[in-house]
């Protein structure tokens, strides 16, 4: 790896006309260490990115001459290495890809921790430790600590959370992101642990059933307290899936996060009519 390597992001790629669509020079912005290169693409600014990407394909078996010119040989030798690695085959080398390239997977206990993991995980833990998710110094070991720290980096950028740092996390800890909204209210919910995240899903979809209950413009006689609440916790067993059914879908403005719960108000009202629904296919 070279410092002085330019590094460019696609705004524009994916398939126009049945066709790859190859973006031109100037379609391009600044993501952390390399351009994405393709074949038909070799400006003088990435050609150490060319040859960077080629010793690498070279030492892991897909290439066998190094040429300095994004040709077809090294295109297919993309091919094969997104094939063994579950990426998709494109012959493109884009975020994923670098970072499969130059990154390793981590997770909790690994067997073994070569000076290369070793090196890959305190790297890990500086860019967690700058941005507020691991506040242990960078020791380079892959501890609870770090895995913690990982999950609410993933939860914080739509990643899954499961503690594992594949190319996708790779590539979004080194600049594919979008900007977080500090000040955001799923921003204080993201840091939480999972556990802590699935009861405090629950009790926002209780809370909003018992509002539509209590506050249900339909007749009838209000229930006590510990049967709305029975019926609430009931009923977030089954919404989810009438849900799916139904045209309506929770809102997922980030702006307006607790809006995605409005349609458990509905069902809080109209609770008599699918509980007695329910009872009748179960009769």
């Amino acid at each position: 790896m070279t410092n002085k390597t330019l590094s460019f992001l696609n705004l524009l790629f994916g398939l126009k006309q049945s066709r790859r669509y190859f973006p031109e020079e100037k379609q391009v912005c600044v993501f952390n260490k390399r351009p994405i290169l393709y074949r038909g693409f070799s400006p003088n600014s990435a050609q150490e990115s060319i040859n960077e990407l080629q010793e690498r394909l070279q030492a892991q078996g897909f290439l066998s001459t190094i040429s300095g010119k994004f040709d077809l040989e090294t295109e297919e030798a993309v091919i094969k290495f997104q094939k063994a690695n579950n990426l998709q085959v494109d012959g493109i080398v884009g975020p994923l890809s670098w970072s499969c390239l130059f990154y390793p997977k981590l997770y909790r206990n690994q067997k073994s921790m070569s000076p290369k993991l070793h090196d890959a995980v305190k790297e890990l833990q500086i860019i967690l430790n700058e941005e507020g998710f691991f506040k242990k110094e960078p020791d380079g070991y892959f501890s609870r600590e770090t895995e913690r720290g990982v999950k609410r980096f993933q939860r914080t950028y739509g990643l899954k959370d499961d503690g594992i740092v594949g190319a996708a996390t790779w590539a979004v800890l080194l600049g594919m992101r979008q900007k977080i909204d500090n000040n955001s209210f799923l921003q204080l919910v993201y840091f939480l642990p999972p556990q802590s995240w699935f009861l405090w899903e629950q009790f926002l979809m209780i809370s909003f059933i018992m509002l539509g209950i209590y506050y249900s413009p339909i007749p009838g006689d209000e229930p006590k307290w510990n049967t709305a609440l029975a019926t609430a916790y009931g009923l977030t067993c089954i919404v989810p899936f009438l849900l799916e059914c139904l045209p309506l879908k929770p809102s997922k403005q980030t702006s307006l996060p607790l809006l995605q719960y409005a349609p458990y108000v509905l069902t809080g009202i109209f609770w008599k009519p699918i509980i007695n629904f329910m009872g009748g296919l179960f009769n």
